[in-house]
């Protein structure tokens, strides 16, 4: 075959395959280890050069984690702080965000529905007195905003009374106030404006 193998099994220093010369490489020599011991690994020598190419994506580590952990939440100041008895820790007690009130809220919208409503009853009463149907119209109309002047009067009231009892925890008070304004000015608005359609159209 071209290859000629020594006794014991290894190959020859030098040989011929197919024509060709090699040079077998020296059997690497360990050094002996007593028995019951465990033979030395070798240490890689620094520095150590990375190949080139794509490298496979880098797992992060605890510290990379805890960067992209939960963040701290700024909380308000206390409002005060209670000593625990008999151990160095105190209790903060915050104070809860203040809210709006939805009361003087719709005060506002049913004081701007009855002016609204106001002049609808001003337009029937001038626009149908001459043909008398005026005054009907415009009664029904006022109906309405009367019920609207009242009822934002009475929520804007109530929203003021409301943010009163709240002790500074609920804000709106300039809301229920404009509400309160507005239900009177639709409410007066509407009564003037029946008035004037039965007197216009009686005539």
């Amino acid at each position: 075959m071209g290859r000629s193998v020594a006794a014991g099994g290894r190959w020859p220093g030098r040989g011929r395959i197919g024509g060709v010369t090699y040079q077998q490489p020296p059997a690497p020599q360990w050094p002996s280890v007593p028995s019951g011991q465990q033979p030395p690994v070798p240490q890689p020598q620094w520095p150590v050069t990375v190949p080139a190419g794509p490298q496979p994506p880098s797992v992060p580590g605890p510290a990379a984690q805890a960067v992209t952990g939960p963040q701290p939440v700024n909380y308000p100041p206390p409002v005060r702080v209670e000593v625990v008895p008999g151990t160095p820790y105190g209790l903060a007690v915050l104070g809860a965000p203040k809210t709006a009130s939805g009361v003087a809220a719709s005060a506002l919208v049913v004081g701007v529905g009855s002016i609204l409503v106001s002049l609808v009853v001003w337009c029937f009463g001038v626009a149908g007195a001459q043909q008398g149907w005026g005054g009907l119209v415009a009664g029904a109309f006022a109906a309405l905003a009367i019920l609207l002047g009242a009822a934002g009067v009475l929520l804007g009231w109530l929203g003021m009374r409301q943010i009163r009892l709240a002790a500074g925890n609920m804000t709106g008070r300039g809301v229920a106030i404009a509400g309160l304004v507005c239900g009177a000015v639709g409410l007066l608005l509407a009564a003037v404006g029946l008035l004037t359609a039965i007197v216009l159209s009686s005539r």
